[in-house]
């Protein structure tokens, strides 16, 4: 037997390999010279699709979303450890303490520290709060913001000029 026949696998040995442990799949990936950075970058949006029959809005308003929610949670932080700081804490020590919250932990601090009840970016925090929240639970066609779909770049600029009007208020 060649050693090129020694190297080659069977349809049952592939199998087994890919169905198996992912650390053996990745060291016999490596030892045939396959780069895991050629694999598609987009492959859990690809199972996901497949499995569960998403199209392309979904994910566009899902991807939106989430960046956005990110966008808002990180505001959310540095306005609280912004003042904070201003005051005298350190900086590093309320990071810390703010790392370990939840970002609806986060709303109600503003809320509760800086801001009245009704306060608009608190009830924006909390609709972006929901639209993550609506992600999680799959329910993508509540991903909306003022009459359009989130796929729909009129919702994306209405949402953000929203932000935009929020945040230069603060």
């Amino acid at each position: 037997m060649t050693e090129e026949n020694q190297n080659q696998m069977n349809i049952e040995e592939m199998e087994k390999l890919v169905n198996g442990d992912p650390d053996i799949l990745i060291k016999k990936m490596e030892e045939l010279g396959i780069n895991t950075k050629d694999l598609d970058k987009d492959i859990a949006r690809v199972m996901v699709k497949k499995m569960f029959s998403l199209n392309d809005n979904q994910f566009d308003a899902v991807d939106f979303v989430f960046w956005i929610a990110y966008f808002t949670e990180r505001n959310a932080e540095e306005l609280i450890i912004y003042p904070e700081t201003k005051l005298g804490a350190r900086k590093e020590a309320m990071e810390t303490i703010i790392n370990k919250l939840s970002f609806g932990d986060k709303i109600k601090i503003i809320e509760d520290l800086y801001t009245i009840k009704k306060d608009p970016l608190v009830k924006f925090m909390r609709q972006i709060q929901d639209l993550r929240n609506n992600i999680a639970h799959g329910c993508f066609e509540n991903l909306t913001y003022g009459g359009y779909h989130l796929s729909d770049n009129r919702a994306k600029l209405k949402l953000i000029a929203n932000l935009r009007d929020i945040l230069l208020k603060k």
